[in-house]
């Protein structure tokens, strides 16, 4: 059941343009009595009553593309209120109505914690079918099992509602549960730290909450929540960390610290929009906050990290990060982010090892680098899905987990064993703000993955049709589903180019030179039919260009329009006039996930069109040299770019 609705209109005076507000929506199904209200953060845009025009920060246009621009729509008036206020280290008992950040909506929900766990994360109750809303709203409650959720502490926050124009119940009358810390000994497990600067002692108490610094080894730019047990002066504390135990876990650990080791607690922000490349990020590992910036951006709520104390870099879900803040002259700042100078990014910030010996150097990954891997599965030639390293293994061999592919039961996340000459490191992000060009390289995001292709046609509306040669297909795509094609050569990311060497468009291509080309048998071809049309350019070998069938002319004639050719204006595709006796039907679809051997013939994909060759040497991570006899030239070319070569001999396809 909807909320009932407010008695009073709300008053639209209180927001402003960009202003950070809350809108109420549901999921579920009302009919099945599994209607959920959610309050989702957003930005407000503009108002028309009784509606207001807003944008998400956490719902997409297109949910599951990893560039669909935020959702916009107009919500009713009633459902909107200002973003509740933060609190600093508010603590919760057994039994407390709060509301948790579920990120499986995207959204913040009404709950009940049932249990308070180690590292100070909560068990929180969610009952289906509930309808959370307004203060003057009333639950509804299903009589299915509750839902119970592990949150971290910056995911659970206190429950208000949005009553008339102010909180309830105010801030002021929130009890701060702070936890009383009796006297403690040393126990010996007492430790040093030195630390240099100037601070004040009047700033900490005694039971106050901080964050404690460490400038051991491995552990630079990493900060530890602890509570001051005692305060032992000459600028020094006793302070009992919530996250760290002893070695033997039984207790947690006591340290004397520095006061210039100890800050105030960062204020809480409830970051939902995502973060954004080079900006400073604190990073929930190892039991502490660890200093560092963003340096890639993936889907589903993943970024990678780089530490520029341990400079390392390690990917992170969206709720294991915090908006950096600097604390300066007693408050808190946030933190500007870096300058690419001074990040000295290298080709994607990745560190490769090679090791060398005998003709080839070997590739090594770090664990918990993000890659991608290509796929040489039947029907998946040319795409390549984002991955993170687990572990290296004997033989050239990873074990790499995907992030966008799930196991059968769709419990978890699938893993796999990669060969090294199927990984390589995530393309830099390139922002393409102009349209794609007609023919021009790109990989799009398809199947949850990335799958090179090139434009076909560009659509009204930033649409685009994209052909991919390794499936004979052609679908449609938003502009925000495309990235520039990039190829990974030489331990260096290179921008995809087209040959200018490209075969000329004459009068001649399609025209019988006399030849029946051994096919014996016209065909003869319906409107529409996918074909592919022979070549036999002077100097240019032969190709065979795909298209299709428009109509027939007369006797051996037919009008085709070319899927790969421009029209001299070079806003559409070519039409041209072709001999009967230089058509053939387009070859069955084979993948071949072997690798090819040297002398076989095959066709390879070269200027936009299929070229027959011969293997002279297979070479390491999936390339091939290929030689051409027409021509006497050998050329290079990937696994996923080479297909089996058939004949079309009396209307029947031969394998060479």
């Amino acid at each position: 059941m909807r909320p009932t609705p407010p008695q009073k209109p709300p008053n639209l005076s209180l927001f402003h343009k960009g202003q950070t507000i809350e809108v109420l929506k549901p999921i579920g199904n009302a009919a099945a009595a599994t209607l959920v209200w959610l309050w989702y953060p957003a930005t407000f845009l503009r108002s028309s009553p009784p509606q207001v025009y807003v944008q998400f920060d956490t719902l997409s246009e297109f949910e599951g593309h990893p560039t669909s621009p935020p959702l916009r729509e107009y919500v009713r008036a009633e459902d909107v209120r200002p973003t509740p206020p933060s609190e600093l280290h508010r603590y919760f008992k057994v039994g407390e109505l709060v509301e948790g950040f579920c990120w499986e909506n995207k959204g913040w929900r009404k709950g009940t914690i049932v249990d308070i766990l180690e590292k100070s994360r909560y068990a929180v109750s969610f009952e289906e079918g509930d309808a959370h809303a307004h203060a003057h709203a009333h639950a509804h409650k299903s009589s299915s099992n509750p839902r119970v959720d592990k949150l971290e502490p910056w995911e659970v926050r206190s429950l208000r509602e949005w009553v008339d124009g102010s909180w309830h119940p105010p801030l002021s009358q929130l009890e701060l549960n702070k936890p009383s810390v009796s006297k403690v000994t040393s126990r010996g497990l007492i430790l040093r730290i030195k630390c240099s600067g100037n601070a004040s002692a009047t700033n900490f108490n005694e039971g106050m909450l901080v964050e404690v610094k460490s400038d051991e080894e491995g552990f630079q730019g990493s900060w530890f929540t602890a509570v001051i047990v005692k305060l032992l002066g000459n600028n020094k504390f006793l302070v009992e960390y919530r996250t760290l135990t002893t070695d033997d876990k039984t207790e947690l650990l006591i340290e004397e610290v520095d006061i210039s080791c100890i800050r105030h607690c960062p204020p809480v922000v409830q970051r939902v929009m995502p973060f954004d490349y080079l900006e400073k990020v604190d990073a929930w590992y190892n039991d502490g906050w660890w200093e560092g910036y963003i340096v890639q951006v993936f889907n589903s709520c993943k970024y990678m990290v780089h530490f520029m104390h341990t400079d390392e870099d390690m990917v992170f879900e969206h709720c294991k990060l915090r908006s950096h803040q600097e604390w300066i002259d007693g408050k808190w700042f946030p933190a500007a982010k870096v300058n690419i100078s001074d990040a000295k990014l290298r080709s994607n910030k990745i560190k490769l090892k090679r090791k060398r010996g005998g003709k080839a150097s070997e590739v090594f990954f770090k664990n918990g680098l993000m890659v991608e891997v290509r796929s040489d599965e039947d029907g998946y030639h040319g795409s390549w899905y984002t991955a993170v390293i687990v572990c290296s293994l004997p033989c050239g061999i990873y074990l790499v987990e995907y992030q966008t592919l799930k196991t059968e039961d769709e419990s978890k996340q699938l893993q796999e064993k990669a060969f090294a000459s199927h990984i390589r490191p995530c393309p830099p992000k390139i922002l393409h703000i102009d349209r794609f060009k007609m023919l021009e390289n790109v990989d799009a995001w398809y199947n949850d993955g990335w799958w090179v292709g090139l434009v076909s046609k560009v659509v009204d509306g930033l649409k685009y049709a994209v052909y991919f040669w390794t499936t004979n297909e052609e679908i449609m795509f938003e502009h925000f589903s495309l990235r520039p094609h990039q190829q990974w050569i030489g331990g260096k990311w290179i921008k995809a180019a087209r040959n200018k060497s490209k075969v000329p468009v004459t009068d001649n291509l399609g025209k019988c030179q006399g030849e029946d080309d051994g096919n014996g048998v016209e065909e003869k071809f319906m409107n529409g039919a996918k074909v592919e049309v022979k070549s036999d350019e002077q100097g240019c070998g032969c190709f065979w260009y795909p298209g299709s069938i428009v109509k027939p002319l007369g006797i051996r004639k037919y009008l085709v329009k070319y899927q790969t050719l421009k029209a001299a204006d070079g806003t559409q595709l070519h039409q041209q006039e072709a001999d009967g006796l230089c058509i053939r039907p387009c070859p069955p679809v084979v993948q071949r996930r072997e690798p090819f051997r040297s002398c076989e013939v095959v066709d390879a994909w070269y200027n936009d069109g299929w070229r027959v060759g011969q293997i002279c040497n297979a070479l390491e991570r999936g390339y091939y040299k290929v030689y051409f006899d027409t021509t006497k030239e050998t050329l290079q070319f990937q696994h996923y770019e080479l297909r089996p070569h058939l004949d079309w001999i009396n209307g029947q396809w031969v394998s060479s």
